[in-house]
């Protein structure tokens, strides 16, 4: 039971709304963990429950029962700060002697007027925390109220805004687990929830030696990476594997930059054997350490806790990464490290940022077009330029040199996650200040990017044309971009089905720029049941399986007639065609089709092959028919989805379709018949065939 006359520690640190599952609260250990270490009196507080779980603010307060609250500790991300301000002004009104002190990334210590915007916060601390919080309560038990004399902290100052205390002390040693300190506490959480519930923050050191500008984790940790023991992390990766955590996300920069990363990945690895746990882990890979970096991807798809590799290349000239203070491995260090993942069954995401000041829309096509001529076919993944409030992008000489135009708007932390209109919550969704214009490109252009990108991904990614896309690259010199910029700016805009689609995808964009409280999300109107709306690529992508046989069709006598001298370019499109998983696909009876070419054996050969590297034509197969098998899609080890809707019928197939194949990865794996076998004519062929054709009757 609480002791009343004990001060009482509240710390927040909500998850974000979208999230599927809330994460173990992470900062209250950290903290609660270092003063009982290391304060003056380990039992001189009373620490309560902490707030973990993204509610109302109100619901999230119920549970004390209107205990008083001496300290508020608020750890504030992008995703949680209009949800941490509405807590911090009910505690403040409740408890006016409340010492409320906001740290992480998002409050914005240089704005002059921050105290004035938010008088229920006390002070802003920076960079690590612990050093500092310890001696905010170790002055609370002494009386001392004035912060003054306390490193790391902004307060409010007399004219020209938030006044700082000195450089804040940060640990140099991390010799003790947090997580198993407060094993009891997160063991009644994992018994009364059960095994999946849970995402989880992991580290194994802190500190980036990049300063990227659109990213504040170099400057804040001094660009000094300080490990971990390995005590600790052995301690922290055995608790997550005990508590059942489902999702662990590495905060580590650059996981891969120390040598010793590759046996941490072993040790997670065996972890998940032991307890079955974590399920998966999401990363930063180091960028400057590929060969590393590669193993490390190898060893956990192995072992199935990260089956697929991001590469954070977020733009492949060297122009515009230069604007923004990025310096990338080699072009062709990359490409080495592509294939060599593909070579090794390890499908390749490719994190991409788009508003880039220093970007235009031909450097935006040539470094999609670049990814393609490397090799690299599967999910780009997309993300807004956000300026965050402490980053050096948001520095006003950055924004005047570069004629940055921002907005605030709704962003959300994971690009492909449907949205489910009338959840929008002006107190628990946070507004990210994204930069739709620059010197280099207007709000016009911004649009047009996005739009085209967004087909990029339905169309390629997705695999509806990317098989024709490698063929006419690899066999006839037809340019990536050049058949791209074709098909969406030429061939989509203007010819049904298509041209509905171009402007409305370009419509929800254009919204973007005029209307608050719009998201880059699109609701499938041809699906009123289904309740969510899609991101504009796979919106793209249900659109046109909704129409399947007239976008083909079309599809065939645009390339055609562009094309003449492509002379099985009508059988690449229906081998494309065939492939597309599709709701009237029933995994019982699979299905066949015939092709006189063997595609099969071609599309092997151009796996992860480079654009410059010519392939000829596919070899004649007279006769020949395609069986088709798959039981489930997706990549092994990575959302793969059984495809058993066969008991549905009309919409409902449609949805239980979009469920399976659209949603997560971008990827072949995810949305091609991937199990194909070759059945030559003959006798037994026919037999078999008639036998098939017979059974599905």
């Amino acid at each position: 039971m609480p002791e009343p006359d004990r001060p009482a520690v509240l710390i927040s640190e909500p998850s974000a709304l979208e999230n599927p599952r809330p994460f173990l609260p992470y900062v209250w250990a950290i903290l609660k963990s270092y003063w009982e270490r290391h304060g003056e009196d380990a039992a001189a507080f009373d620490w309560l429950p902490p707030l973990f779980r993204n509610e109302d603010p109100d619901v999230l307060l119920r549970p004390l029962g209107g205990r008083r609250i001496d300290v508020l500790g608020l750890s504030c991300y992008t995703w949680n700060w209009e949800l941490q301000c509405g807590l911090a002004r009910r505690v403040k009104a409740a408890n006016p002697g409340c010492l409320v002190v906001a740290g992480g990334p998002e409050p914005d210590y240089k704005d002059p007027g921050f105290f004035r915007k938010h008088p229920y916060i006390d002070a802003i601390a920076v960079k690590d925390g612990e050093i500092t919080f310890s001696r905010i309560l170790s002055g609370w038990l002494r009386g001392a109220r004035d912060l003054r004399e306390v490193p790391g902290l902004y307060l409010p100052g007399a004219g020209d805004g938030p006044v700082g205390t000195g450089p804040a002390e940060v640990p140099t040693v991390f010799d003790h687990s947090p997580y198993a300190d407060q094993a009891a506490f997160y063991e009644a959480l994992a018994r009364a929830a059960g095994p999946d519930a849970f995402g989880a923050t992991w580290e194994t050191n802190r500190g980036c030696p990049y300063s990227c500008s659109f990213c504040d984790w170099g400057s804040s940790t001094l660009s000094k990476v300080r490990r971990f023991d390995m005590a600790r992390v052995e301690a922290d990766v055995e608790m997550l594997g005990r508590l059942g955590v489902a999702f662990v996300f590495a905060a580590d920069a650059n996981f891969g930059i120390l040598a010793r990363d590759v046996e941490i990945a072993d040790l997670l690895c065996a972890v998940r054997r032991k307890h079955g746990h974590p399920r998966t882990l999401y990363y930063s890979a180091a960028k400057n350490n590929p060969d590393r970096a590669l193993e490390i991807a190898r060893r956990l798809a192995q072992g199935g806790l990260s089956p697929t590799h991001t590469l954070a290349i977020q733009h492949t000239r060297k122009e515009v990464l230069a604007a923004t203070d990025r310096a990338n491995i080699s072009p062709d260090k990359q490409v080495q490290v592509a294939q060599s993942l593909m070579e090794s069954g390890i499908p390749v995401s490719v994190q991409l940022i788009l508003g880039i000041p220093g970007d235009t829309t031909s450097l935006w096509k040539e470094c999609l077009a670049d990814l393609m001529e490397w090799g690299i076919h599967e999910d780009y993944d997309t993300y807004f330029y956000s300026l965050l409030p402490n980053a050096p992008a948001a520095e006003p000489e950055f924004l005047a040199r570069w004629e940055v135009g921002a907005l605030d708007r709704i962003v959300l932390s994971d690009t492909s996650q449907p949205w489910k209109p009338g959840l929008l919550d002006r107190v628990r969704m946070t507004k990210s200040r994204i930069v739709v214009r620059s010197k280099t490109y207007s709000s016009r252009d911004w649009v047009q990017m996005f739009t085209y990108v967004a087909f990029v991904k339905a169309l390629h990614n997705g695999s509806l044309t990317r098989l024709v896309a490698l063929y006419l690259r690899l066999t006839h010199g037809v340019p990536y971009r050049e058949f791209y910029e074709d098909l969406i700016e030429g061939f989509l805009p203007s010819a049904a089905p298509g041209a509905g689609w171009h402007e409305a995808v370009t419509r929800c964009y254009a919204t973007m720029l005029e209307e608050e409280d719009a998201m880059d999300r699109m609701r499938v109107a041809e699906l009123p049941g289904y309740p969510y709306a899609l991101d504009p690529s796979r919106w793209v992508y249900v659109q046109a399986c909704r129409a399947q046989a007239a976008f083909f069709a079309a599809l065939e006598g645009h390339l055609r007639a562009r094309h003449p001298g492509a002379r099985h370019l009508a059988s690449v499109i229906d081998y494309q065609r065939e492939l597309v998983i599709l709701p009237d696909y029933d995994r019982r009876k699979g299905k066949t089709f015939r092709t006189d070419l063997d595609w099969p054996s071609y599309f092997a050969r151009a796996r992860g092959r480079r654009g410059r590297d010519p392939l000829g034509e596919p070899e004649a197969m007279p006769g020949a028919v395609i069986e088709v098998d798959d039981q489930s899609c997706g990549e092994k080890g990575f959302l793969v989805q059984p495809l058993d809707w066969e008991t549905r019928e009309g919409e409902e197939r449609w949805v239980e379709w979009l469920k399976h194949t659209v949603l997560n990865r971008n990827s072949s794996g995810k949305k091609n018949h991937q199990q194909l076998k070759v059945v030559m004519p003959g006798f037994f062929g026919r037999l078999k065939e008639r036998a098939r054709a017979m059974a599905g009757a």
